[in-house]
């Protein structure tokens, strides 16, 4: 098969991903079931950016690079040459319909293909494209398949609990993944290394899935304002930032993205959201690895990066679209600085891509890459200045270029970000400013408005045993972590040759961000710790290995390293997939808890939906409507891009005890428990039976068993 490869004719090779090109656009325009969704999918994720990387002349690269690199530069492909596409209008009337758009796409991937041709004409070997190379010898085969069985068990295991309340199967895939995780560290020496990538990969999508297929409907909070952004580019089939003047509005991968696989792939838009970037999620740790193993051996470095798929927050990911997205571009720009496997022009090249990508994507995601990667940039100029005497402007164009593209974007197109990081970074000051002089509430004040995430972390919220192990486990992690960095400083001179200064620059800048949103008050609720801490791991997932390891030698148990890492890890999977809160008797996740409070709160039943319909069509115009704090997801979905004329009141229940006129609405919490869930820094239960006079005088007008309206 590879003989067969490597004689192919970079003609032929044309042709084959024309031919793929063609039978793809024969499969969206014919409508064939199944067949669509995957041929489009596959084709726009992962042909134009290979197309990129030929015409860099990147085709020697291994191919685990190749995937990740072929997967970020396809979706910003899509995100950049759908606003290309977008910005026809008013010339077409739609331009993000399915004809332009198909037309307009497979213009430039004809292009694309044209340009991999000519850079690759006299030189061309096939064989370089799949050059996979997977000899086994006596190494063992079951530990590489099997954990393609997470994301199976995950779509199984949740259709179970959807359907029938069933978490037998779920259950089984949160038990199986640690152990798979024990029996590959204990194999470490039969195992091929091509099993460490595809685990994290697997482990990951099982993880993104289980959540992201939970209820028929998305999940989550955010996640429900970015469907609504991507409602509205539908709508019309053409993006305009100022149909919803909102920064959500203003990131690209929450309009023109999913516009386009919602198009192309005719899915859902709501499995867009659950599915498909379920899949491009679970590229993330990937990405973290190959960085990691640029300072680790590869088992260090597989473990390294379950720190990142063991975060809530990535389990979570599908909650928050834009970052997931961003966080992709990222990690791929912070790769491109440190890879010294690419020539520095297609580094320059590729970080840039990544870079405008992260702009477009997320806001605040772009702030803080922007202040993590700058000084980076800028510390060869430093260093040459110090020790050679000259100035030395390696990436000064880089950095110029990128400033450029920001200017341009957040002045010229959304204002509305800049102006939302404005507003934070100024009430931060001011509110810090009032901390320090004593004026105000002072130093109370700044506990009250830290998020309940950093009071976790800091051990000043114990609401229960199972809250009180995963403060313990966070810190644990979190003090592993300053171990790490410790280690690296003190012994600076013998890691020097292992890390780069430029990396340990970024180690120490993410440690300074975590505290100063320890020390900043009102920073912490406008940007979630978890989200930062996620985005830093670029950086500390090795620093936590050095630490375990400077700790196992500190208790002079050096062979105990991988114990330590890989209890730490568990114990951070429990925390992350709530399996404390259920082992204790507490029923807590969204995902497997029939009657978990999470759950109570972002599950969505149809009958809820059902029940909103009824009343967008049947209500009297511009009445408010009651509700308790969950409800609000509901409206979202039912009402899509006619929400903004809702009068929605979700905070009957918290301190809104009175009603005067209008509905109330009451979803399958409140029937069939007859709790009420109010939203604040966390989630809080009450008893329906306390309100009971909130309903006097009042007529339940509308009962299909799991949804009440009352006038």
């Amino acid at each position: 098969m590879f003989d067969k490869l490597n004689k192919m004719k970079a003609r032929e090779w044309l042709m084959i991903v024309i031919s793929t090109l063609i039978l793809t656009d024969i499969l969206i325009l014919l409508n064939v079931p199944f067949l669509r969704e995957i041929a489009s999918f596959l084709f726009f994720t992962f042909v134009p950016g290979l197309l990129i990387l030929q015409i860099l002349r990147l085709n020697r690269i291994r191919p685990l690079k190749k995937l990740v690199l072929s997967v970020g530069l396809s979706v910003s492909f899509i995100i950049f040459a759908g606003l290309a596409v977008n910005s026809l209008y008013p010339a077409v009337g739609k331009p993000l319909s399915l004809i332009p758009l198909l037309t307009s796409f497979n213009l430039i991937v004809i292009v694309l293909a044209l340009a991999a041709y000519w850079r690759n004409r006299k030189d061309f070997n096939a064989g370089d494209i799949f050059n996979l190379n997977l000899v086994m010898g006596d190494k063992l085969k079951s530990p590489m398949i099997f954990p393609v069985l997470f994301p199976l068990l995950a779509v199984l295991g949740t259709y179970l609990m959807n359907t029938a309340q069933n978490n037998i199967i779920l259950m089984a895939m949160l038990f199986l993944i640690p152990a798979y995780l024990v029996a590959v560290v204990y194999l470490k020496d039969r195992i091929h290394l091509a099993t460490y990538p595809i685990a994290l990969s697997m482990i990951g999508m099982g993880l993104l899935l289980m959540n992201g297929l939970t209820s028929g409907y998305i999940m989550g909070r955010d996640v429900h304002y970015e469907y609504y952004c991507f409602q509205m580019t539908l709508s019309n089939f053409h993006w305009n930032i100022y149909d919803y003047y909102n920064p959500y509005n203003a990131c690209l991968s929450l309009t023109i993205l999913p516009a386009v696989y919602k198009v192309l792939t005719g899915l859902s838009g709501q499995y867009v959201f659950k599915l498909l970037f379920g899949i491009i999620g679970s590229v993330l740790p990937l990405i973290v690895y190959m960085v990691c193993e640029r300072y680790l051996d590869k088992r260090y470095a597989f473990l390294a990066s379950l720190l990142l798929v063991f975060q809530i927050f990535f389990v979570y990911l599908l909650g928050c679209i834009r970052q997931e997205i961003a966080i992709l571009f990222f990690f791929l720009a912070v790769m491109m600085i440190f890879d010294r496997e690419l020539n520095r022009p297609s580094r320059k090249v590729l970080f840039l891509i990544f870079m405008f990508s992260i702009v477009v994507s997320h806001y605040t995601t772009s702030y803080v890459s922007f202040i993590l990667l700058v000084p980076l940039l800028i510390f060869p100029f430093l260093r040459s200045l110090v020790k050679e005497r000259k100035l030395v402007f390696t990436n000064f164009d880089v950095i110029v270029i990128s400033g450029i593209f920001i200017l341009i974007w957040y002045l010229l197109f959304a204002k509305v970000q800049f102006s939302s990081g404005a507003q934070v970074v100024a009430t931060t000051v001011a509110s810090t400013a009032a901390a320090v002089s004593g004026s105000g509430s002072g130093g109370a004040q700044i506990v009250t408005n830290r998020g309940a995430m950093v009071l976790s972390i800091l051990g000043v919220k114990f609401s229960s045993v199972p809250n009180a192990i995963s403060v313990f486990v966070h810190d644990a992690i979190f003090a592993t972590i300053l171990v790490g960095l410790a280690t690296i400083i003190i012994k600076f001179k013998s890691f020097k040759n292992r890390f780069e200064d430029e990396y340990i620059l970024g180690m120490v800048i993410s440690i300074f961000l975590l505290a100063l949103f320890v020390a900043l008050p009102y920073i912490s609720i406008a940007y979630d710790a978890a989200r930062l801490f996620f985005q830093l791991l670029i950086f500390l997932a090795p620093v936590f290995i050095v630490g375990a390891v400077t700790i196992s030698k500190v208790i002079k148990r050096p062979n105990w390293n991988v114990a330590i890492i890989v209890i730490l890890l568990i114990a951070m999977f429990s925390c992350a997939t709530y399996l404390q809160y259920h082992f204790y008797g507490l029923q807590y996740s969204p995902n497997y808890d029939e009657n978990g409070i999470v759950r109570g709160e972002s599950y969505i039943y149809p009958s809820e939906i059902t029940s909103a319909d009824w009343l967008h069509s049947n209500g009297l115009p511009n009445s408010t409507i009651y509700s308790d704090g969950r409800e609000v997801t509901r409206f979202t979905l039912a009402y899509g891009i006619n929400i903004e004329g809702l009068k929605l009141n979700s905070s009957l229940f918290e301190w809104n005890r009175t009603v005067s006129g209008g509905y109330i609405y009451l979803g399958d919490t409140n029937v069939k428990k007859h709790e009420i869930v109010e939203i604040y820094d966390d989630i809080q239960i009450g008893n329906m039976n306390d309100f009971s006079t909130v309903f006097n005088g009042r007529y339940r007008i509308y009962d299909n068993g799991g949804s009440q309206i009352w006038a």
